[in-house]
């Protein structure tokens, strides 16, 4: 066995220190929050990191003493999740949101840099207990996104929002995801008419990479095999027709897609890191790297019809609300927690079918897709 290196020596450690979250406030103020509960070696954190939610990978990020096991239950995976969001709660989301201002009719604006095996962790599906055991989300009480890094969000917050828009949609390209390809084409036939369509046969890595080149308020919804694969070259990747896009081919020189506006990643494990220790290189943050002003990318494999209604209405909440990506992405979330949930006007009936059969206690259904950048 190899011995461990300074950085595997320096996590370890870290995984006992009482955690803190630095405030940043819109007119610059700064302060801290201590976390005393809040560390790396949290019981309900390591068990969900050794199980996951249903159909993720099995002990998260690469790390020193990452070791191969049987393949976790499905309903165990899912009771991890929900000790990690019940935790979340009452560690970091409750005096978190305690601290921030609230004006009549609005809710807080927040945007969470996490570090280490915490950008693993959904924290706008944080549940929040209240008087007689009544449960909500984060995602009900603030507009939560997130980015990897503070230098980060500054580069993206300087971007200017894009005043023209245009569309490209891909569905199913490798043929293997037909809830995918229904959900692309209702999309672009709803919301992007006047857009392009690439599916099977047409949704190349070439194809995909000359549109965000030529595109000026580029809006990029893909909707395709997701893949993750633990410190290889190419780390993490969408799989296309007929070849691969990897987050390294993404951001090798200076952002090259200057105008894009929106990328949507419905695909499995987009905001996942396939190295390193902070969960900051995943295809998530190399789209925001390259150019991006907002990303939404998911942290485990989603299921597909949920995912499809959780898509097509994120569309609706951008196109018929003129909401912008993060509030869209929330109040599609607020929809699907909702179990009297009616289909808008326009939907197609093959997806208001599925709308009475999605449960909103349901974590892996609408928590695992997250909004980076502005």
């Amino acid at each position: 066995m190899e011995p461990p290196s300074p950085g595997d020596q320096l996590f370890r450690r870290a995984r006992h220190i009482p955690g803190a979250a630095l405030l940043v406030t819109a007119d610059g103020g700064t302060r801290t929050l201590e976390l005393p509960d809040l560390t790396l070696d949290a019981p309900p954190l390591a068990a969900y990191r050794a199980s996951g939610t249903p159909g993720r990978d099995a002990g998260g990020p690469p790390t020193a003493d990452t070791a191969p096991g049987p393949v976790p239950r499905p309903d165990h995976s899912r009771a991890a999740l929900e000790r990690l969001c019940d935790w979340a709660g009452a560690t970091v989301m409750r005096p978190l949101l305690a601290e921030l201002p609230r004006g009549y009719g609005r809710v807080p604006s927040v945007i969470l840099v996490p570090m280490a095996a915490l950008g693993a962790v959904p924290w706008h599906a944080a549940r929040l207990t209240g008087r007689r055991g009544f449960r909500r989300h984060a995602c009900e009480e603030a507009h939560l996104s997130y980015l990897p890094s503070a230098r980060l969000l500054c580069e993206v917050a300087a971007r200017p929002a894009a005043g023209a828009r245009q569309a490209l949609v891909v569905g199913d390209p490798t043929r293997d995801l037909h809830h995918a390809g229904e959900e692309a084409e209702a999309i672009h036939r709803v919301f992007h008419p006047h857009g392009d369509l690439l599916g099977p046969g047409t949704a190349t890595p070439a194809a995909v990479t000359g549109w965000l080149r030529r595109q000026r308020g580029g809006l990029l919804h893909l909707a395709c095999h997701g893949v993750v694969r633990q410190r290889e070259r190419h780390s993490a990747y969408l799989a296309l027709s007929g070849g691969e896009l990897a987050a390294e081919e993404l951001t090798e020189g200076e952002p090259r897609y200057r105008g894009l506006d929106l990328v949507v990643l419905a695909a499995c494990r987009t905001n996942v890191s396939g190295r390193g220790y902070d969960e900051a290189y995943s295809l998530s943050t190399a789209f925001l790297v390259a150019g991006a002003r907002s990303v939404i990318g998911s942290l485990w494999p989603v299921p597909d019809e949920a995912t499809s209604l959780l898509m097509y209405m994120t569309h609706h909440f951008l196109s018929r609300d003129g909401l912008p990506p993060g509030q869209a992405l929330r109040a599609a979330q607020l929809w699907m927690l909702d179990d009297r949930r009616e289909p808008p006007p326009g939907m197609p009936g093959h997806l208001c079918a599925r709308v009475r059969h999605i449960r909103g206690d349901d974590l892996t259904a609408w928590a695992g897709f997250t909004h980076l950048g502005w």
